[in-house]
């Protein structure tokens, strides 16, 4: 089964992969931060203050793309990241100006990637819709192939200037590319009519909520990972966390390139069950994690789940919402990832001051699994349900 692509998913494709690149290296983020003098908690607390950014943004993001013409709002977000990704270049301490160019650098990407998002769905259809959202999302995963490699060489060689360079180059690349990009016109969705009563009802259908409850586990746990297993390599000199980071990104864009378009199967809800087993088993496993070896085998099986959840989470919440009413349901389930993204580094860097950082690992692995076990029991029918 192989569905064609408009070409401009490919174009929307390379401006997130590189915007995504520049974000890649800022992983390693951490480091920096613990370099300043920052406790486990205070950590959490800045890498998820770009995140609880994002989230606030989200309704002003989806009030202006319903105005405003999605490339435009595409534009504004990448250079509102770039000047953000500058600024690094200033903070020496980890204070209220630490916490602006955090929080506006998640302003901006929320508004990117929604225009990102939303132009993707209303350039293809029902039946390419999980094949064009997983290429679009494979640009999140690909630059973590090399760049934490890369990032982590540079600190330790050079220092965290040069490494805050690199992230700023990166940055200047979409920005300048989107300026050439052309798109097919996508007419402005009509203004959404009734009551409030009735757009709540909307969001707060059984199944809308179950996935975006199943969304928020999901990104809370690679938030999590994301940002303290630098922390977790660091404290073993023979251990680089780029293994981690490259090995689960080779396996999640293998699956949303490979499998998008080869697979009878893709697109099924029924490749949540074992996506969520895989990534709560990737989670144990750092537990576990002594050497290179044990990283990469962590990142493969976290990259299975990884790799299956987001392209499917987020094509299954617009299915069967009409395209009036799709911004709208894009808005609330793109605030859910923002959120997840956000808490996650706040509850693991608390929990990881109390129980240690090698601990936290393993209760957020087995916390995931039984969490997503739940919501899937709670929408089985609206989920699993035919049409």
């Amino acid at each position: 089964m192989t569905h064609k692509l408009p070409p401009a998913i490919y174009a929307i494709q390379f401006v997130v992969l590189m915007s995504f690149s520049s974000l890649a290296v800022l992983n390693l983020l951490p480091l920096y931060l613990q370099h300043l003098g920052g406790s486990p908690r205070q950590i959490g607390l800045f890498v998820g203050l770009f995140s609880f950014a994002a989230f606030a943004a989200r309704p002003f993001g989806g009030w202006l793309l319903s105005r405003i013409e999605s490339r435009k709002i595409l534009i504004w977000g990448l250079y509102i990241q770039l000047v953000m990704t500058g600024l690094y270049l200033t903070m020496g301490r980890l204070n209220v100006y630490a916490g602006f160019i955090r929080m506006f650098h998640g302003f901006g990407m929320s508004l990117f990637i929604l225009a990102a998002l939303l132009l993707t769905i209303n350039l293809t259809e029902r039946e390419q819709r999980t094949h064009a959202l997983g290429v679009v999302s494979s640009g999140f995963m690909i630059p973590l192939l090399v760049l934490p490699f890369i990032g982590e060489g540079i600190i330790v060689r050079f220092g965290f200037q040069p490494f805050f360079l690199l992230a700023v180059v990166l940055a200047l690349v979409p920005a300048v590319f989107v300026l050439f990009m052309k798109f097919p016109a996508v007419p402005l969705e009509e203004k959404l009519t009734g009551s409030i009563s009735g757009l709540a009802g909307l969001l707060f259908q059984r199944r809308i909520l179950a996935i975006v409850g199943l969304t928020l586990l999901f990104e809370i746990a690679l938030s999590s990972f994301f940002s303290f297993v630098p922390l977790l390599t660091h404290s073993r000199s023979a251990m680089l966390s780029g293994f981690f980071y490259s090995s689960l990104a080779l396996m999640a864009v293998f699956l949303r390139l490979y499998a998008g378009q080869r697979l009878r199967f893709w697109g099924s809800p029924f490749l949540l069950i074992p996506a969520f087993i895989c990534l709560s088993a990737g989670g144990i496993l750092l537990y576990f994690s002594r050497m290179n070896g044990h990283l990469v085998l962590a990142g493969l099986i976290a990259g299975l789940g990884t790799g299956i959840l987001y392209p499917h989470l987020s094509a299954l919440v617009v299915d069967r919402i009409s395209s009036r009413e799709r911004s709208l349901v894009l808005g609330f389930f793109a605030a859910f990832v923002d959120l997840g993204f956000a808490l996650g580094p706040v509850l693991f860097g608390s929990i990881s001051q109390w129980i240690g950082i090698r601990r936290t690992f393993s209760w957020f692995g087995g916390g995931l699994l039984l969490l997503s076990a739940l919501l899937l029991l709670y929408g089985r029918r609206d989920i699993f349900g035919r049409d």
